[in-house]
């Protein structure tokens, strides 16, 4: 259970969600992975191949000469992380395509977040999806050892294999997402 707690990556919550609301809405993509760990994988992929476009579609559109954005910024901007705000009110959550656009109208300036500033937010850092990948690994190892040995393998045992199996294709996705972001960047229109 902690493994699928840690691979999970929820997106940046409302600016007024509760933390309740939050807590909750994690737990059910958790119980959700668990169940029918398919859906999350088929999510986790959309996101990536998602991020991947909108890096690319805001590196094509700007010639940005400091700073590209990756896979990483699209993730940002696909999970909710720009935020409009008009009269130093919060207005909506920018999508990438509406971000391209206001920066491409002269709307807004074009948030300057580079990719160790964005992961700087995120509450996953390389050592605890090492130790998930590593726990994960340890199982499977245990597993393969106790079928070598003929011992028997219960069919919690497989069941668990399986969905630490399909977890980590998720993990391996979402491996550049930001993970708990508790607050997007602030993007004020001009």
């Amino acid at each position: 259970f902690a493994c699928t707690w840690t691979a999970i990556h929820p997106n940046i919550p409302g600016v007024n969600e509760s933390q309740a609301a939050i807590t909750f809405r994690h737990l059910f993509i958790m119980v959700v992975a668990l169940i029918a760990p398919e859906l999350i994988i088929t999510w986790a992929t959309r996101q990536f191949f998602s991020a991947r476009e909108a890096a690319k579609d805001f590196n094509d559109t700007f010639d940005v000469q400091d700073e590209t954005w990756t896979v990483t910024h699209g993730f940002f901007a696909w999970m909710g992380g720009f935020l409009l705000y008009v009269n130093d009110e919060p207005r909506a959550t920018l999508t990438p395509d509406e971000l391209r656009h206001f920066i491409r109208d002269g709307s807004v300036y074009a948030p300057i977040i580079g990719e160790a500033d964005i992961n700087d937010r995120s509450m996953g850092d390389v050592l605890s999806k090492g130790i998930a990948i590593l726990q994960i690994a340890w199982f499977i190892l245990q597993i393969a050892a106790r079928y070598v040995q003929h011992l028997p393998i219960t069919l919690l045992e497989i069941n668990t294999l399986a969905v630490a199996a399909l977890t980590s294709t998720a993990y391996g996705w979402w491996w550049k997402k930001p993970k708990d972001v508790g607050r997007p960047c602030p993007v004020y229109w001009k």
